[in-house]
């Protein structure tokens, strides 16, 4: 590494990864982030609902003659007479996101503070069904259940964790029971009145909104985000994650630094999405493209940096050291893990693979972006989770057989944005190999000579 080189990777290290370790360690962004991992299996079933309940094609509109006309009848028949408790098990899963995540990330901080984490999200609950919700026929709405109420429940289970803490550190309104009391009973009562100070909290600001905004507070809040979410999702949106995720995880950063500021849009983009699919809109007209399944599904095929195309390109190295970790590498690529890679390459604070990881992922978050944009290729409503196998994870994100000839496409075109580094790093270990051959050949034939 040059002197230039050094003091450049210096300064990083100075400036920019105090910054990105304070992000890593904020406690909301790990709580979102906590609580985004924990319902993921929610997540996937939801999408699977989704799937069971969408043909791909409509049988009314299809020729009898057609050879597929009788499965996608039988399938449509089906959807009209028995989908019902699957699109409820949408509904539940999927559709109410919003619930999962106040409730889970309310968990997390108050397991962060080490406060009850019972009554912390039992409250951040009632206080979302209050405000996230409304009476309809003496039940609650879910219209903000799903991805468009998702700002609005982060900031009731921050607001209402906080506020609980506050109340109880400062042990306003408690009530001391003797110590023969049943611990749990002393809890309970010395928590009564923080409840009711929240709870009571909640429903006046619920009044303002409904008679005096009279506007939903979730439909406030998302307007306040509008900008922001229009700003992000677009094609400049997307490729400039993916470039600041990229050049933070080659200097050691690990991604998530970024991607778990996005993971608000991303999910919440997603939800929209699979819910409108789900009520009928076709795919071409969704309105979101830069979603938690293109992030994870289109942009990071192989793992951060696109190395999936590396790997191949490693296993046909005529380098031992690249042939080895290709081989150890390529199982694990297929399910989007390359930690054997980018270590054992290495891919990290190697100056030669700085270009090509990070131009492979941005190359990638582009040029999807713009295919979808011309419905090229389906627009992502299902989310199968970040570790199956390329094509078909991009095939079950979108339903459509072209994003898995698009994904293909792209492990080809990132193949050839690596490739001449790849060569240029080849060359290098085929001369330190061959040097340390002819060394290992010198240092052994004086000892045959010795021995005749």
């Amino acid at each position: 590494m040059s002197s230039s080189e050094g003091k450049f990777t210096q300064a990083i290290e100075k400036h920019l990864l105090p910054l990105a370790n304070k992000i890593q360690r904020q406690k909301y962004l790990q709580a979102l982030q906590n609580a985004f991992l924990t319902f993921m299996p929610l997540t996937i079933i939801g999408s699977l609902a989704t799937i069971i309940i969408s043909p791909f094609y409509d049988y009314t509109t299809m020729s009898q003659t057609a050879s597929s006309y009788a499965f996608f009848k039988a399938w449509g028949v089906f959807v009209e007479n028995y989908g019902g408790p699957f699109a409820l098990l949408n509904a539940a899963t999927l559709g109410s996101i919003s619930l999962y995540t106040a409730m889970g990330c309310s968990y997390f901080l108050a397991r962060h503070y080490k406060i009850n984490t019972i009554i912390s999200p039992i409250l951040t609950i009632v206080t979302f069904l209050l405000l996230d919700s409304s009476s309809v026929d003496g039940g609650f709405s879910t219209a903000f259940f799903g991805g468009e109420g998702l700002f609005a429940a982060i900031l009731i289970a921050i607001f209402v964790t906080e506020f609980y803490r506050f109340l109880i550190t400062k042990k306003i309104g408690d009530i001391s029971l003797p110590e023969s009391a049943p611990p749990v009973l002393r809890q309970s009562f010395s928590s009564l009145f923080p409840i009711g100070i929240v709870a009571l909290s909640a429903t006046a600001l619920t009044y303002v909104f409904h008679y005096v905004v009279q506007i939903p507070f979730p439909q406030a809040i998302l307007n306040c985000f509008h900008p922001l979410v229009v700003a992000t999702d677009n094609v400049f949106g997307a490729g400039l994650c993916a470039l600041l995720a990229q050049f933070c995880w080659w200097f050691g950063i690990h991604d998530t630094a970024v991607t778990s500021i996005m993971e608000p849009f991303l999910m919440s983009n997603y939800a929209i999405n699979a819910k409108m699919f789900a009520a009928g809109t076709p795919a071409a007209q969704l309105p979101h493209i830069f979603t938690e399944p293109f992030f994870w599904n289109f942009v990071t095929i192989g793992g951060s940096g696109a190395t999936l195309a590396l790997v191949l390109l490693l296993v046909r190295s005529r380098s031992k050291h690249l042939k080895t970790v290709g081989r150890l590498g390529l199982i694990p690529a297929f399910f989007n893990i390359n930690e054997p890679v980018l270590f054992g390459l290495p891919v990290i604070l190697n100056p030669l693979f700085l270009v090509p990881f990070v131009l492979a992922e941005v190359f990638n978050s582009v040029a999807t972006y713009l295919v979808m944009a011309a419905n090229l290729v389906n627009k992502p409503y299902i989310y199968p989770g970040w570790n199956i196998p390329t094509p078909i994870q991009q095939f079950l994100a979108t339903m459509d057989w072209r994003a898995a000839v698009w994904a293909i496409l792209l492990v080809v075109l990132d193949g050839v944005i690596y490739y001449p580094f790849v060569k240029v790093f080849e060359n290098q270990k085929l001369a330190e190999e061959n040097e340390a051959d002819s060394m290992t050949q010198g240092a052994s034939a004086p000892a045959k000579a010795s021995e005749k």
